[in-house]
């Protein structure tokens, strides 16, 4: 059985205890509010309470309740790179010289524009990334300029994504 608090902790990179005490503040209603938002955070409000079964103004006061607790932290566009040119997707295994380097690379990395993700990892990589370029040059440059130069970096593998077969948000019921 999933633990949707911990999957929730884990997918909004929140604390697990911390999630564990909003949880208990979260009845059901937010859960489906969360989900028709997660599956599109554009979805006027009267769209989201027709759904919902509520009034609009009680879908407002609950999302801004969880934004308040930090449960959601925002929208972002879910764009096709490939259709604009961007026609790479790259996965990045980061090795760490030393491991208190940690927050000192991250900081460095957060300002690489390709790279839109980044995970503290467990198992044979520190840190994971995912990174779009527009071409194996551009792909090259990034690689060698923006991160092997980033002191901390004892090593990095890459692994080029062939095809996304699939991208969801978690449907809470």
């Amino acid at each position: 059985m999933v633990n949707i608090t911990e999957v929730l902790a884990n997918l909004l990179g929140l604390d697990y205890l911390i999630l564990s005490t909003m949880k208990d503040r979260m009845d059901e209603m937010d859960f489906k509010i969360l989900s028709l938002l997660a599956d599109n955070a554009q979805m006027p409000y009267t769209e989201v309470a027709k759904k919902a079964g509520i009034s609009p103004g009680t879908v407002h006061a609950r999302t801004k309740k969880m934004i308040n607790l930090g449960l959601i932290k925002g929208s972002t566009l879910n764009l096709d790179y490939s259709k604009i040119g961007w026609k790479m997707t790259i996965f990045l295994g980061v090795y760490l010289r030393e491991s208190f380097m940690y927050k000192q690379v991250i900081e460095a990395l957060r300002k690489v524009p390709e790279i839109v993700k980044i995970h503290h990892s467990t198992g044979k990589f520190d840190i994971f990334l995912k990174m779009h370029a527009k071409d194996s040059m551009h792909y090259r440059k990034v690689y060698q300029d923006a991160i092997l130069t980033i002191e901390g970096i004892k090593g990095v593998e890459s692994f080029m994504s062939v095809e996304e077969n699939m991208s969801r948000h978690i449907v809470f019921e």
